[in-house]
């Protein structure tokens, strides 16, 4: 049987995947769906995976990340990237990280069920690998850690992260070194694990801040936990969000909170034809997305993600509205690399199509692009 997990935000491509493969291809079973990395992580962690469909744009660890550490586990996973996103540098890294495919989305059924067979046919002819490496081959009470990683270099090394206001590069470290820490191993070496979120929570007290209720518990409860491979994904989200802290601004180094809303508002209006995200705004405000995206539903009424869809909307019917260019080119200028997809978005938020909108206010063109055909997954 060919265990495939399923890592994707959005539900209904989820069921429309899970749907085609079922149907199409024999000895697939559908292992797990996940709609964020730590949901990935726990179903890595938990189950035989030989491929995952991973969307880049997940909630964290996002997609990348979640291959990244796919490959620093060594696990034998095949891993088939799917984005809506047809940018260069998404895939080079992909192709650095050996992904085994990238699939542009709307995946056309066709194109879907060929990269799977492909993957499945590749890893039968195999030999069998176990999904963790055999903890026989450490000694026991050895820890996996990298000695240049130790306690005083990860200490310096994330105090310069958050002088620099390097929040990616922070994150990133953390999930490494717990990656570290949990490799070849059933068990984590407690000590190292209380090390690092001692360290974090030193770090955060420098600043003249404390951890809030919810985490100041969670982080007591850490040692009188089993930290097995069971509760690595709860370990990681936690370090994460201490991370996270770490970055929070206040009042007195950035500004009041309607001030940094007002830099990301004008952020996103210059820059909302690149196809930002929620991480790029909150690099931008030196903040982190998490503080990001609380402060910016607080203050809006509204998430980051609707906000910036509803003017990537505004600036198409602006296009639409006042020029002939093709709807092709509409849908790039916003950074919609497939315009079929830019249509059906269109057409979800305002009601029509790109074409049935422009007609309201002039004739097309000659050559402008045509009606427009929403393909989606088949």
């Amino acid at each position: 049987m060919f265990n495939i997990a399923l890592v994707e935000d959005e539900e209904l491509e989820r069921r429309a995947v899970r749907s085609i493969l079922e149907r199409n291809i024999e000895d697939v079973h559908i292992v797990g769906e996940a709609k964020n990395g730590s949901e990935a992580l726990h179903l890595l962690d938990t189950q035989r995976i030989d491929l995952i469909l991973l969307d880049i744009k997940i909630p964290r660890p996002n997609g990348m990340e979640l291959l990244q550490m796919i490959r620093d586990r060594h696990l034998p996973t095949k891993v088939l990237i799917v984005t809506a996103y047809d940018y260069f540098e998404i895939m080079q890294s992909s192709i650095q990280l050996k992904a085994d495919g990238f699939l542009l989305k709307p995946v056309r059924t066709e194109a879907l069920l060929e990269a799977v067979r492909n993957c499945q046919a590749s890893a039968s002819s195999l030999p069998a690998t176990p999904q963790h490496p055999d903890v026989s081959v450490q000694a026991v009470g050895q820890s996996p850690a990298d000695p240049a990683e130790d306690g005083k270099n990860i200490r310096e090394r994330i105090l310069a992260y958050v002088e620099q206001r390097a929040y990616r590069d922070c994150l990133k470290l953390v999930r490494r070194r717990l990656e570290t820490i949990y490799a070849h191993r059933e068990t984590a070496p407690r000590h190292d694990v209380l090390d690092l979120i001692e360290i974090l929570i030193d770090i955060l007290a420098q600043s003249g801040r404390d951890l809030t209720p919810v985490l100041a518990r969670q982080v007591d409860e850490l040692g009188s936990q089993r930290l097995d491979a069971r509760s690595h994904y709860k370990v990681q989200e936690l370090f994460s969000q201490v991370t996270d802290m770490l970055f929070e601004a206040s009042d007195e180094r950035g500004g009041s909170a309607a001030q940094r809303i007002q830099t990301v508002l004008h952020f996103i209006e210059r820059n909302v034809q690149k196809g930002i995200s929620l991480e790029d705004a909150a690099d931008f405000a030196n903040v982190s997305p998490c503080y990001l995206s609380r402060l910016f539903r607080k203050e809006m009424n509204m998430t980051f993600i609707s906000y910036l869809k509803a003017q990537r909307m505004e600036r198409a019917k602006e296009l639409l509205q006042n020029s002939d260019l093709p709807i092709t080119n509409v849908s790039l200028d916003l950074s919609y690399t497939d315009a079929n997809y830019f249509c059906k978005a269109f057409k979800k938020e305002v009601g029509v199509s790109p074409s049935e909108y422009r007609r309201q206010f002039h004739k097309p063109a000659a050559g402008s692009g045509g009606e427009d055909q929403a393909v989606g997954v088949q």
